[in-house]
């Protein structure tokens, strides 16, 4: 046994380094109110855990601690995902202002757990694992919901809470069932149990699977359990409706490929219910969209209508849609967190999340405003950014599956999604500004911009890299 922990070990520092900080900045930051040294102790865990990373050898399938969690290359995209977007969300969040400083040290520790829990959802090879996995994740994003002193703060924390022990008990539901069925927990033994099973008992594996597609739904923001995406991402901190945007979202696809891939003697009945889900989330989010005037509500509509067209890799379930649904989410990483970035430092010199704040902003903050604008554009898949990319595969993958109808839908959601990401666009030049003077963007935020901008645009430019890496590791392991 200590055999098996040890070598499991030696293939999982990095969640260890992360784990073991995590405990470290807490203890810290009870000592001390200095948010200074707590934040060195976050950035020397990141850095020890990425290196960590960086040198952990990844052979094509590992099963670690008695096969609860497997390391292979396609966690591996996952992990280095995680390990980004919590970065990110670290910087954001040490320059946003609105977040109490004698709570920073906290929500430091809490981000660290999040990025343990996010690489779990990505390992996980074992029902029981999976959920504490995601529990762990919702779990301290319910915590960091809650940060800010005020009413619509308290009220998102709550309902994040709500509904997420409601899609929670209907996973669980779902995890009993198919633990009933086939008599294992493990995934592997899972898809050997279901290639051996009747007809009767396939349907109702179908049963099984819409009880945990539900649970994870609400992780990603799916239509119909994204009710609490706009009110969350209103009342939360502006670095942590980043972090929630993008981690979470990406860890749920990775949690969701590996259960569809154990449960995929079941798939073709649904492929139906999946693909008709996923025209519904992207239509809904961009209509819903053109309404708002909050911006940190606008991203939230966005963010589900992007959880549609990142449906499409998964409702065609072939290798060309899985690998084009991983190169959209490494480009939906870097443009969405841009753009987040941009809002804190829009929401730090104004005070005000409305768009009207973003009114003049090219006179007031060119930079600022020029890589706002390449976000944006990304996130609506205009080329040679990176957004275009990714969705040129997403339709390519819809099309080659013999999907056509979704690839229209997508085009046509594009369209509709052009209106009002242009039309902040059109606030930033053209519209007349509140104040004139000009307004300094912290150096930790435009350090998060400068990160996203180069990404969004050289991955749009020379995509090559990514895609090779993507389709030879993490495709062809998983498939």
């Amino acid at each position: 046994m200590s055999t098996v922990l040890f070598d499991s070990l030696r293939s999982w520092w990095p969640e260890t380094i992360l784990s073991a900080g995590a405990l470290i900045v807490f203890v810290a930051a009870s000592w001390t109110h200095n948010t200074r040294p707590v934040l060195a102790l976050t950035w020397a865990t990141l850095g020890a855990s990425a290196l960590a990373l960086w040198q952990t050898p990844v052979p094509p399938a590992t099963e670690l601690f008695f096969g609860l969690i497997v390391c292979d290359p396609f966690s591996l995209v996952f992990r280095w995902l995680a390990l980004v977007a919590v970065a990110m969300t670290v910087l954001l969040m040490g320059a946003s202002n609105d977040i109490d400083v004698s709570l920073r040290g906290e929500a430091y520790g809490l981000l660290l757990l999040i990025a343990v829990g996010l690489m779990l959802m990505a390992e996980a090879n074992h029902l029981l694992m999976a959920y504490v996995a995601m529990e762990l994740v919702s779990l301290s994003a319910y915590v960091l919901a809650g940060f800010l002193d005020d009413s619509r703060s308290a009220e998102a924390s709550l309902k994040y809470l709500l509904f997420g022990a409601l899609s929670s008990g209907i996973m669980l539901f779902g995890m009993s069932l198919l633990f009933g069925l086939t008599g294992q927990l493990a995934f592997p033994d899972i898809a050997r149990a279901c290639t051996a099973l009747s007809d009767p008992a396939t349907q109702a594996l179908s049963l099984i699977i819409l009880l945990l597609l539900a649970g994870l739904a609400f992780k990603i923001s799916m239509v119909p359990f994204h009710m609490w995406t706009p009110d969350v991402y209103e009342g939360a901190p502006v670095a942590v409706t980043a972090l929630l945007s993008v981690g979470p979202k990406a860890a749920g696809f990775a949690l969701l490929i590996r259960l569809m891939h154990a449960l995929q003697v079941a798939w073709p009945p649904l492929v139906a219910t999946v693909a008709a889900l996923t025209i519904v989330t992207m239509t809904f989010g961009n209509l819903v969209a053109l309404v708002q005037t909050n911006v940190k509500r606008l991203l939230a509509y966005s963010t589900i209508g992007q959880v549609g067209y990142l449906l499409i890799g998964f409702a065609v379930n072939t290798s060309v849609g899985l690998q084009a649904l991983l190169v959209y989410l490494v480009a939906y990483l870097f443009m969405n967190l841009g753009a987040f970035a941009c809002v804190v430092a829009v929401v730090n010199e104004s005070g005000s999340e409305s768009l009207d704040a973003f009114r003049g902003l090219a006179t007031r903050a060119p930079g600022l405003a020029l890589a706002c604008s390449l976000f944006l554009l990304s996130l609506a898949g205009i080329p040679p950014l990176v957004g275009f990319i990714g969705k040129f595969l997403l339709f390519g993958a819809a099309i080659e599956g013999r999907q056509m109808w979704l690839a229209v839908a997508a085009a046509f959601n594009s369209a509709i999604a052009l209106y009002y990401y242009v039309n902040l666009i059109r606030l930033m030049y053209f519209g007349r500004p509140v104040q004139r003077t000009p307004f300094r963007v912290a150096p930790a935020i435009r350090l998060a911009l400068g990160v996203c901008a180069v990404a969004t645009l050289a991955l749009g430019l020379l995509p090559g890299a990514l895609l090779s890496v993507i389709h030879a590791q993490a495709i062809l392991n998983l498939l």
